[in-house]
């Protein structure tokens, strides 16, 4: 159940029921972008939390008519994931027991579990600001606007780093494929 105009507005003023319900409603989507832009559950779970402690102390400043919470939640998302990544060293996503949206045996995704690994493992070697576009376009299904708002940036930047991240999956792939054959 998604939330209703009243409980954005009851949220915005301090009501704790209604931010719990938005918490639970965007919990999982937030953590799953952390997870996958920052390769780390840990890393992913305080996240979501300060996702949240920030979507608590912005609450007033969200403006509904100018955009979609699940939008909002995504720039304090990838901005987080940003700002911690830059103190570090890019992560390995670690590819066991992920699930990929659809699932085992949906339609949506045709790939066996070896792909999946595969392109998982490929995703890795892309730095965060590639590995968050396509996070945002590919697990998200955002539009190359919506992403552009989502991360601050021109929408032509967006299509360059979708661009360059698969041309950059592409020969990663090519490198595993050869590895495996030899």
């Amino acid at each position: 159940m998604s939330l209703e105009i009243d409980g954005m507005e009851r949220w915005q003023t301090d009501d704790a029921t209604a931010f719990e319900a938005l918490f639970r409603q965007y919990e999982g989507l937030v953590f799953r972008n952390a997870y996958f832009i920052t390769g780390s559950r840990l890393e992913a779970e305080e996240i979501t939390q300060d996702v949240f402690v920030s979507v608590w102390k912005a609450r007033r400043t969200f403006n509904p008519d100018k955009g979609k919470v699940t939008t909002w939640l995504h720039r304090i998302t990838v901005n987080k994931c940003l700002e911690r990544q830059r103190k570090k060293k890019p992560m390995v996503i670690p590819i066991e027991n992920i699930e990929l949206p659809g699932g085992e045996g949906s339609e949506e995704v045709v790939m066996n579990r070896e792909e999946r690994e595969q392109i998982l493992s490929a995703m890795s070697s892309l730095d965060n600001k590639h590995r968050a576009v396509l996070v945002l376009r590919y697990f998200n299904e955002l539009t190359y606007d919506e992403i552009a708002l989502t991360m601050g940036i021109p929408t032509g930047t967006v299509k360059s780093r979708i661009y360059t991240a698969i041309q950059t999956l592409r020969k990663q792939l090519c490198v595993q494929k050869r590895e495996a054959s030899t």
